[in-house]
């Protein structure tokens, strides 16, 4: 994930932009228990329907980011909505659970049917911008499984593999209606997720967002974010589920 030392200025800094701001890896790092973060900062785009994006430098020196819509699909800000359209169309053609459609003059749909989690991105043609991000499907009765912050926190994948039992539960998923639980210690930054798994067996193991967005237990519930869990070490975590 994009963080960078406090002190480095980055292309767009300069660059006016809604909603800009940055994570501030001193407070995240006592928060997550994530000594990495310490002096480091993460820029996001915090949109009015308060999701946070993460925003990623283009390499070159136009100032102008590229935006994390959800796993894979990425978008330069600057772009009207059939730009945009195009530039989605080759993320769908090497993510068969991908699709997309167009709304209206300015808005694009991009979702992942899989976990039945789908955005809606509106454009200012005109100025060539991306200016609203908001989920829809089902996020009216699903909840939002990895928030900007969460997805900032978590550290790469194989990041701690040296630490064994001492790396951090940075986050708790569960089903209500079944006895599974997932805690969470790294992450790809798109979908794949490391941890603790908590079912038939106790066992560390790899697991995907969009299979936790797409399970339901018995009841047909789904998957939830525990949003009382204190990061804690994976040694303290088994204490409390033997």
């Amino acid at each position: 994930m994009a963080w960078y030392s406090k002190e480095t200025p980055l292309p767009f800094d300069e660059t006016p932009m809604t909603g800009f701001q940055y994570l501030h890896g001193d407070l995240m790092a006592r928060q997550y228990k994530q000594e990495r973060l310490k002096g480091q900062k993460y820029p996001i785009i915090h949109s009015p329907s308060l999701l946070d994006r993460e925003l990623i430098p283009t390499g070159d020196n136009s100032g102008e980011p590229t935006l994390h819509i959800f796993g894979a699909m990425q978008l330069p800000r600057r772009l009207s909505r059939d730009e945009a359209f195009g530039r989605a169309l080759v993320v769908v053609d090497e993510h068969p659970d991908y699709f997309i459609r167009k709304l209206n003059t300015d808005i694009l749909v991009v979702a992942n049917s899989r976990a039945k989690r789908a955005y809606g991105i509106q454009f200012d043609n005109e100025a060539r911008e991306i200016i609203h991000i908001q989920r829809g499907w089902s996020s009216d009765v699903m909840m939002y499984l990895m928030p900007g912050e969460l997805r900032a926190a978590l550290p790469n994948l194989y990041a701690t593999e040296k630490m064994g039992d001492e790396a951090i539960a940075v986050v708790k998923y569960f089903t209500p209606d079944a006895d599974w639980t997932w805690y969470a210690t790294e992450f790809d930054g798109e979908d794949t997720l490391f941890g603790l798994v908590v079912g038939l067996d106790t066992e560390l193991g790899y697991f995907s967002l969009s299979e936790l967005e797409s399970v339901h237990g018995c009841l047909g519930l789904p998957v939830e974010r525990d949003v009382y869990f204190t990061p804690s070490a994976l040694t303290n975590v088994k204490l409390t589920i033997r």
